[in-house]
């Protein structure tokens, strides 16, 4: 694994595109269940990006 440096603004734009995909995630979730369909891959997903959000806040 590498590692790189990133400055604020793009710490910011990979957090707040995370959220919105997260967000879409959300709403596939919702429309499945009413239809439903199994969810368990969209909530894997689901799970994994908000892990990646939350190590997103002690990145320096």
């Amino acid at each position: 694994m590498k590692t790189i440096k990133i400055n604020e603004n793009e710490l910011i734009t990979i957090k707040n595109a995370l959220f919105s995909h997260m967000q879409h995630i959300r709403k596939d979730i919702k429309q499945a269940k009413r239809e439903g369909k199994d969810t368990s891959f969209q909530e894997q997903i689901l799970q994994d990006a908000q892990q990646a959000f939350e190590a997103l806040n002690f990145a320096e």
